[in-house]
């Protein structure tokens, strides 16, 4: 499996009230690969995909990646990176994306579908 084939297969379970848009910027390096867009909020994600979850990881982000998610999460953005694997999804926030850590928790695609609602939904609760 492919990381947007991966991510395609999540969004399709988000409910229809969330807009996605699959970022495609060329010519704006670091910008994360989606968007969401819901009634109370808005995230970016920036998604990665391993064939087999380590029991520690950071994930690959380029520089300007890590520059990126780093300045939004500073101005207050809704910002994460989430790293798929057959095995689950882990969550990666409050710029734990530049550290190695040990993955405790790995989420199914519905969890996730329901944590990134969460999110831009005040009214629906996290998994």
């Amino acid at each position: 499996m492919h990381e947007s084939t991966f991510t395609r297969a999540i969004n399709k379970k988000l409910p229809t009230e969330i807009y996605v848009w699959k970022v495609n910027a060329r010519y704006a390096p670091g910008v994360p690969d989606c968007w969401y867009s819901g009634p109370t909020g808005d995230l970016w994600i920036e998604w990665k995909y391993l064939p087999k979850m380590p029991k520690r990881h950071k994930p690959k982000l380029s520089a300007l990646q890590s520059k990126w998610l780093n300045s939004r999460y500073d101005e207050g953005r809704n910002v994460a990176v989430l790293v798929g694997s057959p095995e689950g999804v882990a969550i990666y926030e409050d710029k734990a994306w530049d550290d190695q850590k040990s993955i405790t928790q790995l989420y199914s695609r519905i969890e996730i579908a329901q944590w990134i609602h969460s999110r831009l939904d005040n009214k629906v609760k996290a998994p």
